[in-house]
């Protein structure tokens, strides 16, 4: 009984680690993936440029929130998009 109670024990409190540990650097993820997108600025439209920014600081945004995603995913289809 005693080692059950230890192994629920432990796997708590590995659980409630986890989520620091894993925590994303969301602005540093942000900043790489506007300057990879910088040299696409010239040869999209406005309207283009625009939707990207915004689709990006959504991720940007879900990260920040907390949400269980990694926004890099959709940072980099939004670069092979703009290509």
């Amino acid at each position: 009984m005693t080692k059950i109670a230890l192994s629920l024990a432990a796997a708590a409190l590995l659980a409630g680690m986890t989520p620091a540990v894993a925590k994303e650097d969301c602005a540093a993820g942000y900043k790489t993936f506007m300057g990879k997108m910088a040299v696409f600025i010239p040869n999209v439209s406005g309207g283009d440029l625009a939707s990207a920014v915004k689709k990006g600081l959504a991720a940007y945004d879900s990260c920040q929130a907390g949400d269980d995603f990694s926004p890099h995913g959709v940072w980099d289809k939004i670069l092979a998009d703009m290509k």
